[in-house]
């Protein structure tokens, strides 16, 4: 196969350099499997599947966002035989099953003769996706070279790295077993540099494990070589996994002194994520006067332009059963609200459907449940909306 050009550091100037082609995004042919594999054959080149669903908001978004871009555009139009599969239609269903596709989006790399070799998926950013077709396209990131490698000792931290890269999209158990060999053995010394910023970007946790301890300390040292917003996108998800963590496990004290790290951050994105975890707090422990006058002020604060927490936020506690009925009102209100900002997202109709059902509002309840049905397409999900609008018409 042809080595893709090292260009993702010129991306920016990629973005508004594309071609005319370019522009209009990714060219993903129509052909069969079969086809495309002899057209891969005929080209020399690498078949890239975007594996989607038709409800998959992370698929919708790399659509919008990424796919279209004409760097990211100009990279796989070039080098790739490109196709996209619904994994619930078609011959989708038969490459779901051969090639063990469990989570959505899955980005798949098969040359002509079928044999995959390189897989990865989720949501990512533009530059991401362009280094994942820049692995693909490279034997010496193949999972079977790199598992050769391993096996031979060698044990640098830049190969462990990209083998735990590799790794996470193909066995998640062995990438584990990696993470922990590189938390344990990376030098100390050399935490400080561009290799350590990759290793704690990956592989951090929380300020109680090696690498996220030595973060939290030192944030503003990584700042040479994080690119913008991923220091802080970081420190958010660690300190999100700590207070989750006291959640789970009653600690009510230690949480009190540390959700105030979102309370009074300067970072609008950090307070919205706080009233996440804040809401789950006094759902745990059943303080529903505390989670109404929380949800009432972010419903028309932080949150009321934010769709998938709004919703989020109603789905986890309006259908919680028993014992939590003074939540249901603004559990509306919010389902409601995000509908208003998304009314062609499944999982907003399918959330206000829910909350009509638990809260006996028949007609508004079908309306929704049928919206939800629309944009499940023909999936496995339209049985559960078939039998939510059942369960609304016998009301």
């Amino acid at each position: 196969m042809k080595n893709i050009p090292g260009k993702i550091l010129l991306f920016c100037c990629m973005t508004f350099a594309g071609t005319a082609v370019a522009q209009h995004g990714i060219r993903f042919d129509t052909l069969s499997f079969t086809s495309l594999k002899a057209k891969a054959a005929q080209e020399n080149k690498l078949i890239f599947i975007d594996c989607y669903t038709s409800w998959c908001a992370p698929c919708k978004w790399m659509d919008n966002n990424v796919f279209t871009l004409p760097a990211v555009a100009e990279q796989y139009n070039k080098y790739f035989i490109n196709a996209r599969f619904d994994m619930e239609k078609g011959e989708g269903i038969a490459l779901r099953k051969e090639y063990n596709v469990g989570s959505f989006p899955t980005y798949l790399f098969i040359d002509s003769k079928g044999k995959l070799v390189y897989r990865s998926g989720s949501r990512m950013s533009a530059e991401e996706f362009m280094a994942v077709g820049e692995n693909a396209n490279n034997p010496a990131k193949s999972m079977a070279a790199m598992q050769q490698q391993y096996d031979k000792g060698k044990r640098d931290m830049q190969f462990l790295l990209d083998y735990y890269d590799v790794l996470q999209d193909n066995d998640r158990g062995k990438a584990e077993q990696i993470g922990q060999e590189i938390v344990k053995k990376f030098p100390e010394q050399q935490l400080n540099s561009a290799l350590g910023w990759k290793a704690v970007r990956a592989l951090a946790r929380t300020e109680k494990d090696r690498l996220g301890a030595y973060f939290m300390q030192h944030q503003d040292a990584f700042r040479a070589y994080a690119r913008a917003g991923e220091i802080d996108t970081l420190a958010t998800r660690m300190m999100t996994a700590l207070l989750y963590g006291y959640i789970r496990e009653g600690k009510n004290a230690e949480f009190a002194k540390r959700i105030d790290y979102f309370r009074s951050s300067p970072m609008e994105a950090r307070r919205r994520e706080g009233v996440l975890i804040e809401s789950e707090y006094y759902l745990r422990n059943n303080k529903y006067a505390d989670f109404n006058k929380l949800c009432n002020n972010a419903l028309t604060g932080l949150l009321k332009d934010d769709a998938d927490k709004l919703s989020f936020i109603a789905r986890r506690a309006g259908f919680r059963g028993d014992g939590t009925a003074e939540v249901l009102p603004v559990c509306y209100a919010m389902a409601k609200r995000a509908v208003e900002l998304q009314p062609e997202e499944y999982s907003t109709q399918s959330t206000l459907a829910q909350l009509c059902l638990v809260m006996k509002k028949k007609s508004e309840g079908l309306e929704a449940a049928q919206k939800a049905y629309a944009l499940a397409g023909t999936t496995k999900i339209e049985g559960i909306v078939k039998k939510l609008i059942g369960q609304l018409e016998g009301l």
